[in-house]
């Protein structure tokens, strides 16, 4: 048997590195990675792969830019044609990018069986591309794979074709098989001894310049109780030039850090603010106080154990619980059900069968 793994962006292959650990340790040596080509910045070095231990893609599709329906269209096109030509017997496909649901179109247009990690999950935010893209991945796939009981949920009431297991959560499984690494890496001495981390990369907080500059007022107000790490996204970086808002010097700009950096980074902080789907998930486990700046989140376990928190900025009550945070460390206890460091070898046990 021959199974492909197609990821985009760096997220991805931090799920994806779990898998293929699972699939060594098995001795199963035909697992080939492709890589779409959407995340093409310097960060997506040999390096990050070196970090995660995982080889260098077989397979690189280069494509990256354009809208949400050209870059779809371009990775589906260039995906039937390799797929076509190397034949795998399954295709893996992970998350909610617009890589992971053409790989999944132009594998089921050839009859190709579709797995897809991270099944289930639900924002119903109908204005969000990966709402849509994590729907119709699942209508496609023949497994799915859940992280936590509400993905399971929801594909039962949609009454998918494809047969459902829960199975923990692979981005967790790296974090886990990752910490000694990421607490033995070494921050630089000028940062300070408490701080806020801040991430932000969502069209719905950078592409609009009045919700920009709102979050940047905000930003500003909570420098003033505790100073702020923002490690600025590419997009982010871009939008931030087109707003007239000046920043304060309590606010640490800082270019996007590779894996294993910013995950030290966020285990000494006091807390996140961001809009970021796995760092949601990545702050449970490291017991860290998350807050979301969004009005939804498709990964509600966070939310029901109380380590992360939906905010509006113009909601004072909102406002006020993160700028209560600065001076709040109380950590959480609880770990979602399966998030124990074991979902890719579930996931490989059942392909393998």
């Amino acid at each position: 048997m021959k199974i492909f793994s197609v990821c985009s962006a760096r997220p991805n292959f931090v799920k994806l590195a779990s898998v293929h650990h699972a699939f060594e340790a098995k001795g199963f040596k035909d697992h080939k990675i492709v890589h779409t080509g959407q995340h093409h910045d310097p960060l997506f070095s040999d390096v990050f792969f070196k970090e995660l231990d995982i080889p260098l893609p077989a397979f690189n599709l280069g494509i990256h830019g354009g809208t949400n329906e050209e870059q779809q269209g371009r990775v589906e096109e260039a995906s039937e044609k390799l797929f076509s030509e190397e034949e795998p017997d399954m295709v893996l496909v992970y998350g909610d990018v617009n890589g992971a649901v053409a790989a999944a179109r132009a594998a089921a247009s050839l009859k190709i069986p579709v797995a897809h990690v991270e099944a289930g999950l639900r924002s119903f935010d109908d204005t969000m591309q990966e709402e849509h893209n994590r729907i119709a991945i699942d209508t496609l796939a023949k497994l799915l794979f859940a992280t936590e009981r509400s993905g399971v949920s929801n594909l039962k009431k949609e009454k998918v074709g494809g047969k459902i297991h829960l199975v923990g959560n692979t981005m967790i499984d790296t974090l886990i098989r990752m910490l000694p690494s990421i607490q033995a890496q070494e921050l630089p001495e000028t940062l300070p001894d408490d701080y806020a981390v801040v991430t932000l990369h969502r069209p719905v907080n950078v592409d609009d310049p009045e919700q920009l500059a709102r979050v940047v007022d905000f930003l500003n107000e909570l420098s003033g109780k505790i100073p702020v790490i923002f490690p600025v996204h590419l997009r982010t970086q871009d939008r931030l030039r087109g707003i007239d808002v000046t920043m304060s010097d309590a606010i640490m700009c800082i270019d996007p850090l590779p894996y294993m950096t910013f995950m030290r980074l966020v285990l000494d902080a006091r807390f996140v603010l961001t809009d970021s789907g796995g760092i949601q998930e990545e702050t449970t486990y490291l017991r860290k106080r998350c807050f979301t700046l969004r009005p939804s989140t498709e990964r509600p376990i966070t939310t029901e154990i109380g380590s992360n928190r939906l905010v509006r900025l113009d909601s004072d009550k909102d406002r006020a619980a993160i700028l209560e945070a600065a001076d709040d460390d109380e950590p959480f206890g609880e770990i979602p059900p399966l998030w124990d460091g074991h979902a890719g070898d579930r996931i490989v046990d059942i392909l393998l069968k």
